[in-house]
């Protein structure tokens, strides 16, 4: 087929050369039936390998190319049978190796679920946090149900296993078991006076309970190496990667070495939504308590830190819980590549599975996920109410802060970071 396509790039090579010849005989009024006639057998022979040439490419198996396949979330809730009674308590020191054991073999399990993450949910914003522990009767851990208070004066006292992370419902062998836990974490929110006891799953557990589904998540399913993954993406795609490439002058994956130029930025980005910014020492705490399961990413254009991103890694995926890039830079398309180093970085590292994070339907962040061939999973977070309770409305596009979110786009970013971290303690 090689020899054939040389062949055929030959002869067209020979049919623009006739076809200029027979312009210029035109115009000067010499003899050209000649030079017609040789264009024309030219011209056939063309037509005849181009045929040959389908009619091979036609014949020859196609290449398989990989494709990013379904995503099978695992149940938080299995369908094991109980062993004997079960008791609930907290977790204690004692029992961590046995709750970590328990999370590593969870088909369900990610790293918010982590007894080092209640923890400094606790170190950092003072919260009250419980990790409940289900226990059969030979003392295994069955299930666990981490939870936290977040209690206010501006946006009230609730419960939330967990806050500030995309998942951290309750794990659990069977659904007695899951029960179980809820109601201990219930009997804490009727001690505490707490308005409600929210969980948050990636699948719908059938619990039966009053439930929010306006969020969803991305996840990409990663191949063995880079090439398939670039060759999957769509032309578009690649053209924009190739075009913050260029513009791209340095990009790094670290630790806290990399915080004060990831602050800078994601600090700036996030006084430009209108929304309150965690403090400084919110990441340098969370990188220390994920020890070897969190990254910190910085993208530079001309030596300047214009995007940043915050990666986790658990148990063969890949999370983004955050990333920034500053506005007046997106022309540049430096987060597409910027996103495509850390994919690079993904697969590299063994990761079978991409999260791209959480975003409403209707919000750009949807499609920008979209376009990378992740797939949308729907969230549901579940919730434990009083009686006649409504479902809690803490989100921009209640009307109450669409003021305060406008106002607060116009402060300094020096006030905002001085200001956020007080006020986004009590967000979930």
């Amino acid at each position: 087929m090689s020899a054939s396509k040389d062949r055929l790039d030959e002869l067209k090579s020979v049919k623009g050369r006739l076809s200029r010849q027979v312009g210029e005989a035109r115009n000067s009024g010499l003899g050209k039936d000649e030079l017609i006639s040789e264009l024309k057998q030219v011209s056939d022979e063309i037509k005849q390998l181009q045929k040959r040439l389908k009619k091979q490419l036609n014949e020859t198996p196609a290449e398989k190319k990989w494709a990013p396949g379904p995503i099978e979330i695992p149940p938080a809730i299995a369908s094991k049978p109980t062993c004997g009674a079960v008791s609930v308590e907290e977790c204690s020191e004692s029992l961590l190796p046995a709750v970590e054991a328990y999370l590593a073999d969870h088909p369900a399990a990610s790293i918010w679920h982590r007894p080092t993450v209640t923890s400094f949910i606790e170190f950092t914003y003072g919260h009250s946090t419980r990790y409940f522990c289900a226990l059969d009767a030979t003392g295994n851990v069955v299930g666990v149900l981490p939870v936290a208070q977040l209690n206010s004066r501006l946006f009230g006292n609730f419960l939330v296993a967990m806050p500030y992370f995309n998942y951290g419902g309750v794990l659990a062998d069977n659904c007695d078991i899951a029960r179980s836990l809820i109601a201990q974490a219930d009997h804490w929110r009727q001690e505490t006076n707490a308005r409600h006891l929210e969980l948050r799953f990636c699948q719908d557990n059938d619990l039966g309970l009053p439930q929010k589904t306006d969020k969803v998540s991305f996840w990409l399913p990663l191949p063995e190496n880079t090439g398939e993954l670039w060759d999957s993406f769509q032309p578009k795609v690649r053209a924009q990667i190739r075009r913050g490439e260029r513009e791209m002058s340095e990009f790094r994956i670290g630790g806290l070495e990399l915080l004060d130029e990831f602050y800078r930025v994601f600090s700036v980005n996030m006084r430009d939504l209108g929304t309150p910014v965690y403090g400084k020492d919110f990441f340098a705490n969370l990188l220390r308590a994920l020890h070897g399961q969190a990254w910190l990413v910085v993208a530079k254009i001309d030596g300047r830190a214009v995007g940043c991103a915050f990666l986790t890694g658990y148990r063969g995926r890949m999370e983004i819980p955050w990333a920034s890039t500053l506005r007046r830079y997106n022309h540049t398309s430096i987060n597409m590549s910027m996103y495509w180093k850390i994919l690079e970085f993904a697969v590299q590292q063994g990761f079978e599975v991409f999260d791209f994070g959480r975003c409403s339907h209707d919000a750009g962040t949807y499609r920008f996920k979209q376009q990378w061939g992740a797939q949308a999973l729907k969230l549901y977070w579940d919730y434990l109410l009083p009686a006649g309770a409504e479902l809690p409305a803490l989100n921009p596009h209640n009307p109450k802060f669409r003021l305060m979110i406008a106002v607060w786009r116009r402060l300094p970013v020096k006030l905002t970071n001085l200001l956020g971290p007080h006020i986004v303690k009590g967000l979930p």
